[in-house]
């Protein structure tokens, strides 16, 4: 037998062993996806007891905090982000109206949109609702420490954005200590090429990033980051204040590329989904008059200019800050 023979035998033993490890890998794959499967499926059937306790199914409260969380909320919304069929949707919301629950109320803009709002009785249900499933979540996690409580949340993200991973798609997670250099640097980077502004503004934004990251309170406050393909494009943070039913909404910047695409909006409405969870009452922002498109934003989700102060610190040009507040 040649060389030249045996060398073509042993790289076809090696590769047909490779695809055979590859496809046994794959196989492995399936099996463990499909046994967490019915695990977390059997976790679920736990949380979903207190609910069907209640006499409203899962979905339906799904629905529920879909209405309280979206502004100008309709069934269409409703169909698209929750995938619900159109039939199913409409007897969910017959029941509610028959209960009470929720009210539909006509765009003055568009006589043909009708919004849906939750009455003080739906918010009453889903207040109860809410209590019952965060009291269960609890005594399921009672027996993990702190660290393994940190672990769980990171593996469900991870698991998450991967699946949930398309080409070209965009992620929004929480925020990590890496993240912090990123922050400082695009804010000290965008504002002086788009407006000029001196490094004290830059120092302004690292002395407070630095404090909150040190001493934030995890279950009142949080940073989100923005990814598209793994890339760091946009951020935006909600930070308590003195007053436990009032929040701040900070540090919110978007990559130039990214602008016009409707991440701005999809970043803000996280943080008033956010504080409407976390029971804040109110949330107030700081911007700048130059800042039009941010303007545009919030004025487009309730908030109202309030009170401005003229600052020349930051740039050679007068600009004036301007407080935006919201009561939800």
């Amino acid at each position: 037998m040649t060389k030249s023979i045996k060398f073509c035998i042993i790289f076809i033993i090696i590769y047909e062993s490779g695809e055979y490890c590859m496809e046994r890998l794959e196989s492995n794959i399936i099996f463990e996806v499909r046994k967490f499967s019915r695990f977390y499926t059997n976790i679920l059937g736990l949380l979903n007891q207190c609910i069907l306790d209640s006499s409203y199914s899962l979905t339906e409260a799904r629905v529920l905090i879909e209405i309280y969380k979206t502004s100008e909320c309709t069934a269409n919304m409703l169909i698209e982000n929750l995938s619900i069929d159109r039939g199913y949707i409409s007897r969910i919301l017959k029941r509610f109206q028959a209960d009470d629950l929720i009210i539909k109320e006509k765009s003055l803009e568009d006589g043909r949109v009708t919004f849906l709002n939750l009455t003080l009785k739906g918010k009453d249900v889903l207040r109860e609702l809410e209590e019952k499933s965060n009291s269960q979540v609890e005594n399921i996690l009672s027996p993990l420490s702190l660290n393994e409580k940190k672990m769980l949340m990171k593996s469900m993200q991870c698991i998450e954005n991967l699946l949930d991973k398309k080409e070209n798609s965009i992620v929004i997670r929480n925020y990590d200590e890496s993240d912090i250099d990123y922050i400082i640097k695009r804010h000290e980077e965008l504002y002086k090429k788009e407006y000029g502004f001196f490094e004290e503004f830059a120092n302004y934004v690292e002395k407070y990033l630095l404090e909150f990251n040190k001493n934030h309170d995890e279950n009142k406050e949080n940073i989100w980051i923005a990814e598209y393909n793994g890339k760091q494009v946009g951020v935006i943070a909600a930070v308590k204040t003195d007053n436990d039913y009032t929040a701040q909404l900070r540090w919110f910047l978007i990559e130039p590329e990214m602008r016009g695409k409707g991440l701005g909006r999809k970043l803000v409405q996280v943080v008033l989904n956010f504080c409407k969870e976390k029971n804040y009452k109110h949330i107030f922002l700081w911007t700048a008059n130059i800042l039009k498109t941010a303007r545009h934003i919030y004025a487009s989700y309730g908030f109202k200019l309030t009170e401005t102060v003229e600052n020349t610190e930051w740039t050679n040009e007068k600009v004036l800050e301007e407080k935006w507040d919201l009561f939800l």
